[in-house]
């Protein structure tokens, strides 16, 4: 017969391996948007010649880029929130699917704006070809991929936010990490939007909200693989005595 005690260490264990696997889902995220952002150029200020070409001539970097994001960091979206709905569904099963679909769809999204930036690579190595009104016509349809890509990604963080607020307030609810991590998760989502609602309301593109988002991710995934979940309404520190 399988007494108390052991079923409470045998539910102790299954949260810190399930912990683990969320951490490594998080930091898998963070890695996979961080390398695909250094390898893609910065075109959020638009095209212009000079960055077409540029893309032409980093052809296999672009390409890397574009597969990482759409395989690890896409998918590792859909990971990351699947496990975390797992993590809180007890606490509030329509909200977390209500955060689960948020994060999904901004898996798609995301994936979808790694699409269009993509389709800049053959058009950048016939722009490196061209000249006259071919080289116009090229560098007009370079900038419509780059705005696609540039408001298909801020559409992806609306989505981010909405979930991620949803999901650290579960989280606060549950007790499944500390406190102040969910407080801080909620914190950086909420600039990470407003960053994002300015942009749609005005064009002012404050890009460093988020660097806090990308931070608190790291703490989180290096916290959860370390530390494990504490069981729903429990103390998290309590796994771990």
């Amino acid at each position: 017969m399988t007494t108390t005690s052991e079923t409470r260490i045998s539910s102790q264990a299954d949260n810190k391996t399930l912990g683990r696997y969320l951490g490594a889902a998080y930091l898998a995220v963070l890695v996979g948007s961080a390398m695909s952002g250094a390898l893609w150029p910065a075109m959020s200020d638009g095209i212009t010649a000079d960055k077409l070409l540029d893309t032409a001539d980093s052809v296999a970097l672009l390409r890397w880029g574009a597969v990482i994001e759409l395989f690890l960091t896409s998918v590792g979206i859909v990971v990351l929130a699947t496990l975390l709905y797992i993590v809180v569904r007890r606490q509030n099963r329509i909200l977390s699917l209500v955060a689960l679909g948020c994060w999904w769809a901004e898996a798609i999204t995301l994936a979808v704006s790694t699409v269009g930036a993509f389709l800049l690579i053959p058009v950048s190595q016939a722009y490196a070809q061209a000249s006259g009104a071919d080289a116009v016509n090229l560098l007009a349809l370079g900038d419509v991929l780059v705005r696609f890509d540039r408001l298909t990604w801020e559409i992806h963080m609306v989505f981010f936010a909405v979930g991620g607020l949803i999901w650290y307030a579960l989280m606060y609810q549950s007790k499944v990490v500390p406190r102040w991590l969910s407080v801080a998760g909620i914190a950086v989502v909420a600039l990470g939007l407003a960053s994002s609602v300015l942009l749609f309301a005005s064009d002012a593109d404050l890009f460093y909200l988020g660097i806090p988002t990308g931070v608190f991710e790291l703490v989180l995934g290096v916290w959860l693989i370390t530390k494990g979940l504490a069981s729903p309404g429990e103390d998290s520190h309590q796994v771990n005595q």
